[in-house]
Formats: structure tokens, sequence, C-alpha cells
């Protein structure tokens, strides 16, 4: 009988087989033959994995930095970690190559198809530049400038492609989408409304939302323009404050209570909270809360992991002293 080698199993057997790696291992694997290398690049690859529910769900936030970073060359004034729940391990993503800080305004990162994108607002007439991490080869490369200098608010990804919206002038904004395939921006047809300002961008189901307005009792306006994928339609949902929220309701992310955050963690009672952001980590959630001592002004960043049953865990923070807040953060399946 002749012998069998790896070599003769179909690149959909391949696939299945290298689809069940930990995330860690798959760059080892793409220096194995460049057969593999290929096939661990391919959209299928991810598709797959995540089918077979092989996927790692990290936690990755965008901390502003004190100081430059060993080995960098350039003016870098953030850094990005990655936070593995179930190791509870941290990392530090190496530099963009080439990137100056100081050209840029704002920065934000969200996440698609199993990468991180990073989105760079520019200063004066310089463009909006976007940068892509891939954990297959674990390097950076640079992707297509956003056709506009208008600064963006909020960036959220999904599938293949990330949303941003763009601040137009005049109070109005219009919906980019960047597709890491193509790589190419396009802009979205526009809002049925005018929304003046953006307080946050998410994606519900098969919808995008673009909320308008802040969840609180004093502010009046309240509304979202929700984007469906399939039809290419905008639509708007008005919201009054006494409405009811459930879990399919374009509000129900930015609805929190501090009183009951305070509630179940006494610890938080003696300091001021000025920002709470929430990552959602499969079953459990990353709540991330900003506060400042009543005795002083130094900002401090508490993660919390809270489990499906609602019991909170406090969660040892990055140990990196050029760390300071969190300018932005997202969770990526890798």
């Amino acid at each position: 009988m002749e012998e069998q080698t790896i070599d003769d199993l179909t690149e959909d057997l391949v696939l299945q087989c290298l689809a069940r790696l930990h995330y860690k291992d798959i760059l080892s694997a793409s220096w194995v033959c460049r057969k593999w290398r290929r096939l661990l690049q391919t959209r299928h690859f991810y598709m797959i994995r995540k089918q077979l529910g092989y996927t790692n769900q990290l936690a990755c936030f965008l901390h502003h930095t004190r100081s430059s970073p060993p080995d960098s060359n350039s003016v870098f004034k953030f850094v990005i970690h990655v936070f593995d729940p179930m190791s509870r391990e941290w990392n530090r993503l190496p530099p963009v190559p080439n990137f100056i800080n100081d050209f840029y305004v704002s920065i934000q990162i969200a996440s698609a198809e199993g990468k991180i994108v990073l989105i760079c607002d520019g200063r004066g007439d310089l463009a909006t530049s976007l940068f892509v991490w891939d954990f297959v080869t674990r390097r950076w490369w640079k992707g297509k400038d956003l056709p506009t200098i208008w600064p963006f608010f909020f960036a959220v990804g999904f599938d293949s492609q990330i949303f941003i919206v763009v601040y137009k002038g005049n109070k109005s904004n219009s919906v980019w989408a960047y597709d890491m395939r193509k790589d190419e921006w396009t802009e979205l047809p526009q809002m049925s409304q005018k929304i003046s300002w953006c307080h946050e961008l998410k994606v519900i189901g098969d919808e995008l939302c673009v909320l308008n307005g802040c969840n609180t009792k004093h502010i009046n306006e309240h509304c979202a323009e929700v984007y469906h994928f399939q039809t290419g339609k905008w639509r708007l949902v008005e919201r009054e404050l006494e409405q009811t929220i459930d879990s399919s309701s374009p509000y129900c992310y930015t609805t929190f209570d501090f009183h009951e955050l305070r509630k179940e963690l006494p610890e938080l009672k003696s300091k001021f909270i000025s920002h709470f952001s929430r990552v959602q980590l499969g079953a459990q959630s990353l709540v991330m809360v900003t506060a400042v001592q009543n005795s002083r002004h130094d900002w401090e960043e508490i993660l919390f992991m809270r489990s499906q049953y609602g019991k909170y865990e406090r969660i040892q923070t990055v140990s990196s002293e050029a760390a300071t807040y969190v300018l932005s953060s997202c969770c990526v399946e890798v």
C-alpha cells in the first residue's frame, strides 16, 4: 500500500487541521511551507476557524503613553496592548513602522475579520490614515487613506469592513466604509436626517446604528439612524426617555447606572468615575473604569471581568509605566 503524507491531503482537509491551531501557533505554522502560508492568509481559513468555534476573543486597548517605547525612532505617543481573557496574559503589539504621531489629532482602533485596524485622524489638510495588524503574519500593513480631510468620531468593524462617522460641517455627518479585501473606501448613502452629534456607532445583527445624543435626563433629543446592510437603506429610530430598552435596541449599550456599578464594586465608592466602557468577550465582558482618586489627580484604569451571571472579578492591568489612559478599545476574534 502506498504511503500517504500530509502533502497528499486536499486543501479543505489541510484547512480543517490548521483551523484548530491556537492563535499563537498560526505564525509558526505559516513558516512550514508556502502552501500553508497561503492557506492561512485566506478568508476561507478564518471562516472555517470561526464556524468550528476555535477562534479566540481578545481585548485590545489603545493606550496613551507619556514617552516613546523602546526600539522606536518615531515620535510615538500611544501603544496597543492585547489581553487574553483565557490566560489572563497581556501582550504589546510592535509599533507601526515609519509612523509619526505628531501628524495626527485622534486615533482609534476597531477589528474586522481577525485583524486590528488603526485609524488616525489627519491634522490640517492631511488625509485620515489607516493601518492593519495581521495576527497571522504578525505585521502591520498600510491601507488606503480616507479620501476626505474631515475628522471622524467613532469606528466599528463588521465582517471585513470598518465603518466610521465623518463630520462634514454644517452640523451634518456621513458614514464611510473601508473594505479590507478590496482596500478601498466607500461613502454610504446619505442618512435620512441630519445627526448633529454622533454619540456612538455600533452594529446590532445586520444593522449599523448611528446614535445621536446621550442617554441622560439632561438631553431631550434622542434618535438613531439605522442602516440595513442588505437593503442599503437608512431608517430613523426615535426614543423617549421613559421608553423601555431591550437587547435589540440601539441604546442598550449606552445605558448604564454608575450607582449600580458602585453598589456591585465597593472599592469604587471613594473614586470619581470619569469614564466607563465595556468590551464584550463572548459570554463574558471586560468592564473598564477610568477613575480618579479624590485626594489626588492621578488617572487610574481599573478592569473587571464580568461573567454571564453578573459576577465581577478584578483583572490585573497592564504592567507598563508608560501607559496611562485608554484612548480606544475593541474585541478581536482571531
